[in-house]
């Protein structure tokens, strides 16, 4: 009969509940927010759905939610009809559940309807790589939990200030949390490249298996509070009968040990190269690395992408080879230039090393969130650096690809070949970023970024004309001459004067 009762409740609750009136609200900022700058970025899985995975879609409806909850929990209240409520057949804590029900049905089924428009956009588009759902769980229990608490402040605090006050004050948690470093937070769903000790990478689930690691914890964590907040509606003395407020107190002691779980295992947490790690959930099979057949472009020396990347080939290896022209067949030069994943969470929009017999250039790409920022030097007058454009923009724009990656390959690639440590090797170094077009203005800048060494010589000293008239030279000429004294030069012994 309880059963009966409660479901008629509940199909009445989801028919004039407070939160369906709230839902046009919450798509609206889901569409200004998340989907909008999902979309500008590149029409990868591992990209658009960055933003996702750092928790804009919670943030966009928690507030809602939260707020609808607690006018909902505290409305018999405000109406004066809890007396009437009360002696009702249906245990009191059974009503409330099917109170909760609606308002977080409403909730979660906008949520799910909006994650599955942008999934289904990206899909749509045919985006390389492979959608990850994870987060989209993550998201949906967060909400799950944030109209939980809003309930039950509602039932405990029934005033009329208690529904906007608490939406509010979701809000600025949520962005306190946002600024907020340490260990501990990383329980929260929400997620923030600037201050996380661990934002998402913009390249999960393409060189490695996406780590669940942390989802799980967060699941733990906010999966125990929705519990305990729903268990301790049911420990009044007017919700039911002995038997069934000790079950309510039973199942907030079961939500409250989910969340102290949580708290223990995030304590043990640490941030690796591929994500977080917690010892606990782990699965050794997620170190190891995806296997792919890369796909190469290139002329004199080969680049090689991830497949989920080939789109970008293209613009890659036009801004590259004048560079790779220029060295390549030179002892010591590398024989081929391959991507590998970004090795740090704030990694710069490009990093490259030279390693390996025979050599072998390693290319980092941040095709995400941050390739929607120039990173360049700044205009005249300006502290900051100034937008350019899209990320999309960013990666098939020759122009611009020459200028942020073309740099820190250069430093690499020239360090490991010539040196920097004496004036001649620093001529020959600039003689060949000239040749090779490679804007000298961002090598600091990139240097800066990545630590990798400058050494170029200073307008109106002899090195920097030794460095014009490498440049000056031809190519056969220029390319001639280091075969034959790349050797000494970069064993220190090469003067000023001995350079052509």
């Amino acid at each position: 009969m309880w059963t009966r009762a409660g479901g008629r409740l509940l199909r009445l609750e989801l028919r004039r509940n407070t939160m369906m009136w709230m839902v046009p609200l919450a798509l609206l900022a889901f569409w200004l927010d998340t989907y909008r700058s999902s979309m500008a970025l590149s029409p990868l899985w591992s990209s658009r759905t960055l933003i996702l995975r750092q928790g804009a879609a919670v943030d966009d409806f928690a507030p809602f939610a939260v707020g609808a909850a607690a006018w909902v929990g505290g409305r018999d209240r405000r109406r004066g009809i809890v007396e009437q409520v009360d002696i009702t057949a249906l245990p009191r804590w059974a009503g409330r559940a099917a109170t909760w029900a609606a308002t977080a049905g409403w909730a979660l089924g906008a949520y799910l309807a909006c994650v599955g428009f942008l999934y289904g956009a990206i899909a749509w588009q045919g985006a390389a790589g492979s959608p990850p759902w994870w987060p989209v769980v993550v998201g949906a229990v967060a909400l799950v939990a944030c109209s939980s608490l809003g309930f039950a402040l509602g039932v405990l605090v029934p005033s009329r200030f208690t529904a906007p006050l608490a939406a509010v004050a979701t809000a600025l948690v949520l962005r306190q949390t946002l600024r907020s470093g340490g260990r501990y937070v990383l329980l929260s769903p929400v997620a923030s490249p600037a201050y996380s000790l661990a934002p998402p990478k913009p390249d999960a689930g393409v060189f490695y298996p996406y780590l669940p690691d942390l989802s799980l914890t967060q699941l733990l964590f906010l999966g125990g509070l929705a519990v305990a907040a729903l268990g301790a509606l049911g420990v009044q003395a007017v919700c039911g009968a002995a038997g069934l407020r000790r079950l309510a107190a039973a199942v907030t002691a079961v939500g409250l040990a989910s969340c102290g779980t949580a708290v223990a295992l995030i304590g043990t947490a640490r941030v690796e190269a591929n994500g977080v790690v917690v010892p606990a959930l782990h699965d050794a099979a997620d170190d190891r690395p995806l296997t792919y057949t890369p796909v190469c472009g290139g002329r004199r020396i080969r680049i090689c992408l991830h497949p989920v990347y080939q789109a970008y080939l293209p613009t890659l290896t036009a801004a590259l080879d004048p560079l790779l022209r220029e060295v390549a067949g030179l002892p010591g030069a590398p024989v081929r230039v391959d991507q590998v994943a970004l090795s740090g969470a704030r990694a710069p929009l490009a990093g490259a090393d030279v390693g390996g017999d025979p050599p072998v250039a390693h290319l980092a790409l941040d095709i995400g969130y941050d390739g929607a920022m120039w990173m360049g030097p700044s205009p005249a007058g300006q502290a900051l650096p100034r937008r350019c454009c899209t990320s999309e923009q960013m990666w098939t724009s020759v122009p611009y690809v020459t200028a942020e990656v073309l740099p820190p390959v250069a430093g690499a690639i020239l360090d490991r070949l010539v040196g920097h440590a004496d004036p001649a090797q620093q001529a020959v170094v600039e003689g060949l970023l000239r040749a090779s077009g490679v804007p000298l203005d961002s090598m600091a800048s990139a240097a800066r970024i990545d630590g990798s060494p400058i050494g170029l010589p200073q307008p109106g000293t002899p090195a920097h004309a030794a460095g014009e008239r490498c440049a000056a030279l031809s190519a056969n000429a220029r390319h001639a001459w280091l075969t034959a004294h790349l050797a000494d030069l970069r064993g220190g012994r090469v003067t000023l004067e001995q350079l052509p």
